[in-house]
């Protein structure tokens, strides 16, 4: 569904961090507003929780220097546990609350990602810039850093401010140069932190190159299609050795990156040993000249671990407000995505109302078409006239340009040159949807949702089933009859993958629920893009004649690539190169002996050696 570029986390957003910060509270609050409040709240228990950790040490010396009573002084000791317990209780409560609502969270924003990839222009989704975009909004939504560091790490970067904020205020009353000393070391260590991760980041698109490959190798030992290409051509042992070598590739890379981290690592250690050595001598020089007390020795200095702790951790947290704000943006970006070329055009709804009732005549008129990016034109200048209630078939080898003139003629692309008409009126001039109401489809590619053959039918639900309008149009698609036999009917349900007592039916009898569903939605134009192609010419022709007898009174587009399935229609069309080379009926062609003459001579040989030959294998009594 997604291109290669799915997994890659936007580096750069359109929007401030202020502004992506206030849309993700924005939709905190209005989503999941328990949510909001927990990560307000969270911060309170763990900075106090933090404090009251720092202090009972010191208490407890403070106890044994001053003597206190017994029973006060574990009274003191078991309150602050206590105390400390209830915080650390109540935070894990949210933060087990923040995860388990991290996972909600993120599907809110699915469903307005599903409502655009479903609502853009069709040629929207085969854009680059589109899939990227697609690409990148849907890892953020799904597997991205950031909407979890959105909920969980801000609300814990206020949480270590708080007491980190309480001990620079007490260190300072002792000693300024102790809080700048633990300031620099913090700050180093964030330093190195954000450039080990980048180095990471210069290595991750090998890795992920990597990654991509080994899965790839990995998949295709577990296809059984693969299986026997693997057996036949002895292929495993080139398998495992291209394995190893990309494992051994991506170790390397690996170890790069964990060098990096060995760096950083063993610097913040030496920090640490420094920073810690020397308050411990400064505090130690203060208890022997009588200014601190023990218990003040172990207080101050548990609050110089903490606040470097703490200080290091809420710098560290920071570095992922980029994340978060790109994580924003990058969705914002995707959800900005215009919906509409023509979002603004729309016809009179009696105008179209009017246009359904009759069969359509579509005009092309000079209209050539060119793929983003190629130079080539695909359909080049082409003029072409279908009159109403015509039945014309398109044809052509593969790459004539058949499908992209359906695409053209079904709204989905925009001519680079010319324009089409609908009932003499630009299609650009309907609103999307008003045209899309106009043309019913059968591609080669269908869909058949897994619901009930009435909801596959009308594209309704069950109540809104116009029943008699269904039967009517499964008659007409040769349908009813299957349909019928069906153990419940239009509530018999379809897609065996999800549905485990759905039914199932045949090539040829899917085509005709899907003409059924055609005929059903009353367009006045009805294109049929070789939905038949998985199927032997003679059951082809057969469903063809059908689709011309249910097809009366409409205009109809047949496209296929086999000549013999189109003799039923008015007139034939052949193309090459995306241009029309001749026109005209079956009879007409065949007369002028040109290319469609010599392109059905070559098919009607073709299948009749092919018949030839399953007529001498039943002879033979051998298989097929």
């Amino acid at each position: 569904m997604f291109n290669q570029n799915a997994r890659i986390e936007k580096s750069a957003g359109k929007y401030g961090v202020v502004s992506n910060l206030m849309y993700h509270f924005k939709n905190l609050i209005r989503w999941e507003p328990g949510l909001f409040w927990t990560g307000i709240l969270l911060p309170v228990p763990l900075a106090i929780s933090n404090i009251a950790g720092n202090y009972l040490p010191a208490l407890i010396v403070k106890g044994l220097e001053e003597n206190w009573e017994f029973g006060y002084y574990l009274a003191s000791i078991l309150a602050l546990l206590i105390g400390i317990w209830l915080c650390n209780t109540l935070f894990g409560l949210g933060e087990t609350y923040c995860e388990e609502g991290n996972i909600l969270y993120r599907r809110h924003y699915m469903m307005p990602y599903m409502e655009k990839r479903m609502s853009v222009d069709y040629e929207k989704l085969e854009e680059k810039e589109f899939q990227d975009n697609s690409g990148i909004a849907y890892t953020a939504i799904f597997n991205g850093r950031g909407i979890r560091q959105a909920i969980y790490n801000l609300p814990c970067c206020i949480a270590q401010l708080i007491p980190a904020i309480v001990y620079g205020v007490l260190l300072a009353r002792i000693s300024v140069w102790i809080l700048v000393l633990v300031c620099i070391s913090a700050v180093i260590q964030v330093k190195l932190l954000a450039w080990a991760r980048r180095k990471h980041s210069e290595a991750q698109p090998i890795l992920s190159d990597q990654a991509k490959k080994l899965e790839y190798i990995t998949t295709q030992t577990m296809d059984p299609s693969a299986g026997k290409d693997i057996r036949l051509y002895q292929m495993a042992e080139w398998i495992m050795n291209r394995y190893e070598k990309t494992l051994d590739a991506m170790n390397k890379k690996f170890d790069e990156v964990h060098i990096w981290y060995f760096r950083r690592n063993f610097t913040d250690t030496v920090l640490n040993l420094v920073q810690n050595g020397i308050v411990y001598l400064y505090l130690i020089y203060l208890v022997t000249q009588g200014t601190l007390s023990i218990s003040e020795f172990v207080l101050y200095f548990g609050f110089c671990n903490s606040f470097a702790t703490l200080s290091f951790q809420s710098l560290r947290e920071l570095l992922h407000i980029g994340i978060i704000s790109n994580t924003f943006s990058g969705i914002r970006e995707f959800f900005e995505t215009p919906d509409h070329r023509n979002g603004d055009a729309a016809l009179p709804k009696e105008q179209v109302e009017a246009f359904k009732k009759q069969a359509a005549t579509v005009e092309l008129r000079d209209v050539s078409f060119s793929y983003p990016g190629s130079e080539q034109p695909i359909i080049s200048h082409m003029n072409l006239t279908i009159t109403a209630g015509e039945k014309l078939a398109i044809i052509g080898l593969n790459g004539a340009g058949k499908t992209t003139l359906v695409k053209l003629i079904c709204g989905f692309y925009t001519p680079s040159e010319g324009e089409i008409l609908f009932n003499g009126v630009n299609i650009e001039c309907f609103e999307r949807r008003q045209y899309y109401s106009l043309v019913s489809v059968l591609f080669q590619d269908y869909v058949l949702l897994p619901i009930t053959v009435r909801e596959n039918i009308s594209s309704l639900p069950a109540d809104r089933t116009d029943e008699n309008k269904m039967l009517r149009a499964m008659e007409r698609a040769d349908f009813l009859e299957r349909y019928e036999k069906l153990p419940n009917k239009g509530d018999s349900l379809l897609g065996r993958e999800i549905n485990e007592n759905a039914v199932d039916f045949s090539g040829g009898e899917k085509q005709k629920l899907l003409l059924s569903r055609a005929l059903y939605k009353e367009a006045p134009l009805l294109i049929l893009d070789e939905p038949t192609a998985a199927l032997d010419p003679i059951s082809e022709n057969e469903i063809y004649m059908k689709y011309g007898e249910a097809t009366k009174g409409r205009t109809s587009i047949y496209i296929s690539h086999r000549l013999s399935s189109t003799r039923f229609c008015d007139r034939i069309i052949l193309l090459e190169d995306g241009q029309i080379v001749e026109s005209g009926t079956h009879d007409s062609l065949m007369a002028e002996n040109g290319k469609y003459a010599n392109l059905y001579e070559l098919q009607s040989q073709y299948y009749k050696d092919e018949e030839k030959e399953k007529q001498r294998r039943r002879d033979m009594g051998e298989e097929e």
